[in-house]
């Protein structure tokens, strides 16, 4: 799983990730690609195949769409915790459909976003009553953490820098309620809190940080430096 604030670097990494792997000659499946090209979720058997599944959260379809669409846009007024509902139900689908079925084939899975937001993000936005514990009970996240990661990458960015790109995108207006500074400085501080990483630390996780700053080549080059070392020690 890789995760961290808005504007941190994510997507770039990942592309990076998705072109290293490409051109070592594996191949991938892109989950984001392919709900962006189809609206819907694939069969299991469409994925089997390849070596490497990337996915994303939320997803572009079904449930993550609507999301995506409305529950996060700004002035929209849903309650925090029916925010964190329907992140569960879009990640229960996910899981049950192509991550489950995936690392019992011991497919390597390579998460985009995962639990491990909802478990930062979702309790921003009401600390007093969604705590880590209640977000982790929720049904969908529940099943989740079942499955934790074996490795969680956090970007590490000044928030600060983070909003800088957000308001630099031409490409992208997601208008969400997650793209203010205030906000990013608290999930920075989540993202770094004992409390938080022992949660998946407990689980087995290991806890890697990747710098979000500097030039976007060298911030892709770590990432493929660091994806290397994993992946490397995975497979002796």
């Amino acid at each position: 799983m890789i995760d961290g604030i808005d504007g941190s670097g994510k997507s770039s990494v990942v592309s990076a990730w998705k072109e290293y792997l490409t051109d070592q000659g594996k191949t991938i499946f892109d989950l984001k690609e392919y709900q962006k090209k189809f609206d819907r979720y694939p069969d299991y058997h469409e994925v089997k195949s390849h070596d490497f599944i990337f996915s994303h959260e939320p997803s572009s379809a079904g449930i993550g769409k609507v999301i995506r669409e409305e529950f996060i846009r700004n002035n929209a007024g849903y309650p925090a915790y029916a925010i964190a509902e329907a992140y569960a139900l879009d990640r229960f689908v996910l899981y049950k459909k192509i991550i489950v079925p995936a690392l019992k084939d011991n497919k390597c899975v390579i998460s985009d976003r995962a639990v491990c937001t909802s478990l930062c993000y979702q309790h921003i936005l009401d600390p007093k009553n969604l705590t880590f514990d209640v977000i982790a009970k929720i049904p969908g996240n529940a099943f989740t953490l079942e499955y934790p990661p074996e490795h969680l990458i956090l970007m590490d960015i000044d928030p600060k820098i983070a909003l800088e790109r957000l308001g630099n995108r031409v490409n992208k207006n997601d208008n969400a309620i997650f793209e203010k500074l205030d906000f990013l400085k608290k999930a920075d501080v989540t993202y770094r809190s004992e409390e938080y990483c022992n949660i998946f630390k407990k689980l087995g996780a290991k806890i890697h940080y990747l710098s979000g700053t500097g030039s976007k080549d060298t911030m892709k080059s770590k990432g493929v430096e660091l994806l290397k070392e994993i992946l490397s020690k995975n497979l002796l």
